[in-house]
């Protein structure tokens, strides 16, 4: 009876485990980013090639051209921070995905959870998503790029910083819930300590 009250509250953390990652990844929403970052890069590419074809037509060519540069490099490390904030989170998603799968084959055999793979993939997710605030964290304090735009000096439509805020807050509210996941975590396992073992005293043997 022990250890199948062991083997359901393994089972039961798992299950919880899994809804909670569920929510907080989407492949729905890395395709749909992937797709528009992809858009976006082959517009951008598209845009600074007419650009610098126009820039042939002007008495100071290498000024033109140094400038259109510039700002197509501007933007495609924009899209590639993003592109990298994806991919941590991705791989973030991968390795609480395989430690589940490690929890479950553990709670199957009736056997205790290997706690050090546990506390080794969980600071693995912590410094990945470490690393990503710090990136995030870095281009929020490079110097702000100059008012780039087509020809002529006006900025092109719809090309604000709603975008980039709204994916700032989807990564803080990532953050978020791994944080409050962790800690319904470790609620769990001070509660299951606290509990210790069994108090009921065996059935008296038969003379």
């Amino acid at each position: 009876m022990k250890y199948f009250l062991i083997l359901l509250s393994c089972l039961l953390a798992v299950a919880t485990a899994q809804a909670q990652q569920s929510t907080s990844y989407s492949p729905e929403f890395d395709a749909r980013e992937r797709a528009r970052i992809a858009v976006e890069r082959q517009q951008t590419m598209e845009r600074h090639g007419k650009e610098e074809a126009d820039c042939y037509q002007r008495f100071a060519v290498n000024d033109c051209l140094s400038g259109v540069r510039k700002r197509r490099r501007v933007s495609l490390e924009e899209l590639r921070r993003q592109e990298l904030i994806l991919n941590d989170e991705r791989r973030a998603a991968t390795a609480a995905a395989q430690q589940q799968r490690v929890d479950a084959r553990a709670a199957e055999r009736g056997a205790p959870q290997a706690s050090e793979q546990r506390e080794a993939a969980q600071k693995a997710q912590e410094e990945r998503l470490d690393r990503a605030r710090e990136k995030q964290a870095e281009q929020q304090n490079r110097p702000a790029p100059p008012a780039s735009a087509a020809p002529g000096g006006s900025r092109a439509p719809g090309k604000g910083a709603d975008p980039a805020s709204r994916r700032l807050e989807q990564q803080r509210a990532y953050e978020e819930k791994q944080r409050r996941a962790e800690q319904r975590r470790q609620a769990r396992e001070r509660a299951q300590s606290e509990k210790g073992p069994s108090t009921s005293r065996p059935l008296p043997v038969p003379p």
